[in-house]
């Protein structure tokens, strides 16, 4: 089973780059209950090596690596075995200790078998009571986080208590309306954020035809949801912010045109619903937060983001609870 991201049906109607980047493993989850029984899952990665977080509940176990080569991962109750206690009933989780959690990043991963006594489903009482669905180019997919856990989109979620759904898409974020329809109809998430779009200014698309697109993609989002927060995210601080070009690129317009648009397409949406934060608000140390290439935040930068986002995500969750 290739544990691509969305649909294959969708998939299918999206530009040849979005394809390819849906396939890829980006915080997507394999999870289960044994009953604190031993499991054996076997996994293998191709179009890249992947790295796999190992979890029990929101407990960090491991960290593993796999490769083209198929690989068993040996799923037992870790030294000092204090998650089945009845003491941590009192604690506060988003997942529940008895819930394993692989956690992947990177390439394709296919699961190969799972073997193991009384293996489930979690049940909706063991996860979380939040879903938080993230859309964005490969800052979102998390091209220069180490892992899957330490990109913005789990750290805010895990700020959050909440479950993630990550449909970043390196190097294609486009706002495909196909992708804009897709999210909008599929009614799990609880909140949306929409970090739109370096790719665009980057490879060349007017300003113009951005806003078209990011508008249709929020128009949607906000008319199939009207109850559920969506944020939508002005351009991080970036290389473009201090004159630079990346090369064989011809940009057509500038970042802060780019942000400008997407401000401009919340206030004509005007709903109270649609939000639009500054990217530079989450990554607020600028280009000391990015990797190399001034443009993908590395860890410190991702965390950063997380924690900035969830701060500002969660007094929106709260109000729609009461």
């Amino acid at each position: 089973m290739l544990l691509q991201r969305i649909p294959e049906a969708v998939r299918q109607r999206l530009r040849e780059q979005s394809q390819a980047m849906y396939r890829k493993a980006a915080c997507c989850e394999i999870r289960f209950v044994s009953d604190w029984k031993p499991a054996v899952v076997t996994l293998v990665s191709y179009e890249g090596n992947s790295v796999i977080s190992i979890f029990y509940g929101d407990y960090f176990v491991s960290q593993r690596l796999i490769m083209e080569e198929a690989t068993d991962f040996l799923l037992e109750l870790p030294s000092p075995y204090f998650l089945p206690r009845e003491e941590l009933n009192t604690v506060q989780h988003s997942f529940a200790p008895q819930v394993w959690r692989l956690v992947l990043h990177g390439g394709e991963v296919h699961l190969l078998n799972i073997k193991g006594e009384t293996l489930r489903p979690p049940d909706r009482k063991e996860l979380p009571p939040y879903t938080y669905l993230a859309y964005g180019p490969s800052i979102t997919q998390g091209a220069a986080a180490a892992s899957a856990d330490l990109t913005y989109v789990k750290q805010a979620a895990w700020r959050l208590r909440s479950d993630a759904i990550n449909l970043g898409v390196s190097g294609s974020a486009y706002c495909e309306e196909e992708l804009a329809d897709y999210i909008a109809d599929r009614g799990d998430w609880d909140v949306a954020s929409l970090c739109i779009s370096v790719n665009m200014l980057n490879q060349g698309v007017p300003v113009e035809s951005f806003q078209q697109k990011a508008a249709h993609m929020v128009e949607k989002m906000a008319a199939k949801n009207p109850d559920k927060p969506i944020i939508c995210i002005g351009l991080l601080p970036v290389f473009m912010d201090i004159g630079l070009i990346w090369p064989e690129r011809n940009p057509a317009s500038t970042s802060e045109a780019f942000r400008t648009a997407l401000q401009e397409v919340v206030h004509s949406i005007d709903s109270p619903n649609v939000h639009y934060v500054d990217g530079r608000q989450l990554l607020r140390s600028g280009l000391y937060g990015l990797s190399h290439d001034l443009l993908h935040p590395g860890n410190h930068g991702m965390i950063e983001m997380g924690e900035h986002l969830a701060a500002y995500i969660k007094p929106l969750l709260e109000r729609n609870q009461v």
